[in-house]
């Protein structure tokens, strides 16, 4: 049985400090604190979501996190950029496949930027790596400086 009397003025809850009781009272008659962040934004809290650690901040830690998560870094195009090749690669060089159009082999080379493909399909080997360059160059912000 949860202790109704709980006082939670001055406690520290992550990031969230309780300033006081708001005088409304949640969904299941618990009450509800004001909280001041650690960035100075004041929000509301239930008892039970600041026990339990549902709520720790205002959101701000959250919004930062997701920020980091979508930013995106010159490192990924970095790695694109080594020599490795796939697995499942035939044809002995990154960026270039074979495929099978029109009842002929022919070679495709794709390039990846931003979660953005750009492709081309082409007849010999020597166009490919050619192709492979030029697409390079167009997509990939620095490659003739990679090293």
């Amino acid at each position: 049985m949860p202790n109704i009397s709980q006082n939670l003025i001055g406690k520290k809850f992550g990031h969230l400090t309780v300033l006081a009781k708001s005088g409304l009272r949640g969904k299941h008659n618990q009450y509800i604190w004001l909280c001041e962040c650690d960035c100075g934004r004041q929000i509301l809290a239930t008892t039970s979501s600041l026990n339990s650690g549902e709520i720790v901040s205002c959101g701000h830690v959250r919004l930062e996190k997701s920020k980091y998560n979508l930013r995106f870094t010159e490192d990924r195009h970095l790695k694109q950029l080594n020599d490795h090749l796939p697995v499942n690669n035939k044809t002995g060089y990154k960026n270039i496949s074979m495929t099978q159009r029109n009842g002929r082999w022919r070679y495709r080379v794709a390039v990846q930027y931003n979660r953005k493909q750009h492709s081309t399909i082409v007849d010999t080997l020597e166009e490919a790596l050619a192709e492979r360059e030029r697409l390079r160059e167009k997509w990939w912000p620095g490659y003739k400086n990679k090293d």
